[in-house]
Order: structure tokens, then C-alpha cells, then sequence
């Protein structure tokens, strides 16, 4: 069966930010556990990753540009 759309491909920024959360995560790199502010609280970091998968997923059901997409775009618009 052949795929309809590569997700991991079009979507790599966005699963690319999830991944880094959950590997922090998984490290202990959080707050609470490190004591270092940039490491952000627990909570904040599973409200984030919520975020983003919520993100991704309206992306993905919805067929909208993926960040790189976006910054193409954009990039395409201001060559001179």
C-alpha cells in the first residue's frame, strides 16, 4: 500500500519539537527535578507538548502547511 501523504517527512519540524520535549522529559530535564529555570516546570512542559500535538494533528486532519512549507513560502517571497 502505498502512503498518501509522509507525515514524518512534511511535518518534521513540528515532530521534531515533540521529540525534543518528550527527550527532555524522559532526562529529567525539568524544573522541579533540576532546578533550573530554563528547564521550565513539569506542568508547563506537558501543557506544551499538548500543544504541539494538538498542533500537528489539526495540521495533519486539516491539510495546512507544515512549518518548513511556511518558511519556504516565505523565503519565495522576499528573493529579489
Amino acid at each position: 500500500m502505498d502512503k498518501i501523504i509522509d507525515i514524518e517527512k512534511r511535518y518534521s519540524k513540528e515532530l521534531e519539537d515533540i521529540r525534543y520535549i518528550l527527550q527532555n522529559l524522559e532526562n529529567g530535564r525539568y524544573y522541579e527535578n533540576t532546578n533550573v529555570r530554563m528547564d521550565g516546570y513539569l506542568s508547563t512542559n506537558i501543557t506544551k507538548l499538548k500543544e504541539e500535538l494538538n498542533d500537528l494533528l489539526n495540521k495533519i486532519e486539516y491539510n495546512k502547511e507544515s512549518e518548513h512549507e511556511k518558511l519556504a513560502e516565505a523565503i519565495k517571497d522576499i528573493q529579489l
